[in-house]
This record gives C-alpha cells, sequence and structure tokens, in this order.
C-alpha cells in the first residue's frame, strides 16, 4: 500500500477509504463492519475511477445495507449491550466502586475517575487488551519455546481485518478482535504468527510447522471462515 485518503462515496451517505496500490486494477472491497474500501493503482485518471464507482455504486449500497441488517453493530459499550467475550455472549455494566472483570455471563467494567463516553470506551477497550494479553502471551511463550524462538515481542491492538502479523523482527501483533474469540481460535492464531518466526511465508514447511502444533487448525480455520468477519464488526 502507498496511499490511503477517506472521503464520502458520491451518491452515498457512507464514508469509504482511497488506497493506492501497485497492482494494476482497480476494485471495491465491502468488509462485514462496512468498511468500504477503493483500491487503485496509481496512474489511474479520476475520471476513470469516478465512472468505476459509480457502475457499483448500487452494488456497494445493497452489501452495505446487507451488512447493517445480519451483521453486529459496533459497541458503544452501554449497560445492558451484549458483548461476546472468549466466545461466550456477556451482558455489559458499568460499576464505579467495582474492578473491571469478568464474572460467568457478564463483563463488568470500572467507570471510576471517567465520566465522558469517549473515556469509558478507551477504559472498557483497556480491559479488554488486558484480559486478551493474558491469554495470549503463555500461548507465544510456550510455542516460541518449542520452535526455539528467543527474540521477540507481542502487543495487541485494534485492527480492521487481519487477525495477527509477524514482522521480519518478530514483532508479533494481534487483533484485539480475538478477544470475542473462543479458546481454540486464539490458540491457531498465535500458533500460526510465531510459526512465521520460523518460515516468514505461507510455504508447505510453514504448514507443516502449524499442523505439528496445532493438529486441530482446520477447525478454527473453518470457524473464522465462518465467524470471523462478525467479530471484527464490534471494535471497528
Amino acid at each position: 500500500m502507498l496511499k490511503q485518503d477517506t472521503f464520502n462515496y458520491p451518491g452515498l451517505d457512507i464514508p469509504y477509504e482511497l488506497k493506492q496500490i501497485r497492482g494494476k486494477n482497480v476494485s471495491i472491497t465491502v468488509y462485514p463492519n462496512n468498511r468500504v474500501v477503493v483500491r487503485h493503482p496509481k496512474r489511474v485518471s479520476k475520471t476513470f475511477l469516478g465512472n468505476f464507482m459509480e457502475e457499483r455504486k448500487a452494488w456497494v449500497w445493497d452489501q452495505y445495507k446487507n451488512n447493517k441488517a445480519n451483521n453486529p453493530q459496533k459497541t458503544n459499550f452501554q449497560t445492558g449491550e451484549i458483548l461476546p467475550i472468549f466466545g461466550q455472549n456477556r451482558k455489559i455494566k458499568w460499576f464505579e466502586d467495582k474492578d473491571s472483570k469478568l464474572i460467568d455471563t457478564e463483563i463488568i467494567f470500572s467507570n471510576k475517575g471517567f465520566r465522558s463516553q469517549k473515556g469509558k470506551e478507551n477504559k472498557a477497550k483497556s480491559f479488554l487488551k488486558q484480559i486478551l494479553l493474558e491469554q495470549i502471551t503463555p500461548i507465544v511463550d510456550k510455542t516460541a519455546a518449542k520452535l526455539s524462538t528467543k527474540k521477540y515481542s507481542v502487543k495487541v491492538r485494534t485492527m480492521k481485518s487481519l487477525w495477527g502479523s509477524c514482522s521480519p523482527d518478530n514483532d508479533l501483533t494481534f487483533n484485539l478482535g480475538l478477544v470475542h474469540c473462543p479458546d481454540f481460535v486464539i490458540k491457531y492464531v498465535v500458533i500460526h504468527e510465531v510459526s512465521h518466526t520460523k518460515e516468514h511465508n505461507h510455504s508447505n514447511k510453514f504448514w507443516e510447522i502449524v499442523n505439528k502444533l496445532d493438529p486441530e487448525y482446520t477447525k478454527a480455520e473453518k470457524w473464522i471462515k465462518t465467524n470471523g468477519p462478525k467479530m471484527l464488526c464490534y471494535l471497528n
């Protein structure tokens, strides 16, 4: 990716991202969370791009409406909202005199010291990041030890489409959206990314490593294919 800007789609009251790419083709993607991305090569004319988007306007609108009707909406972290955490639906509750924690079918957020909606959202995301790190760090460490990977780092952040990534320097980054997924899916994504510390590709050798560490990884892949897009709607 070379360049990215955000605009409103012509004739539709929805935002879209304009991304310059190294490829030769123009494309439009509408993600399940209604993120709209228009990708184009550097030398495409504004006239061609405008005509391309106009021709696909009806399709974009249909996808947008379908996602709105069938996929989860972005959470506002309001009391009573249902949020899946580690594969289990939990009702959100806010208390000033309690620490943030998971209790049975509830997720308790502490709003001590926070009054604004933005402050509460940041507090909630911070707690989600904390519990996800607590979940994935032992798996990362155990997997890295099996692969004799000594140098690596781990962080969690919100990502729009990727579940995880591994840089050439073994910096492992995981999508905060994993906090919504069941344990076996989290385990697979972690193993997948840590395996990249040995094979920075998706070669047969890479998949041999993954299969050895997680023989049932295809179960997680099927779950992600079916449910993953919806899990990315809550925080994006």
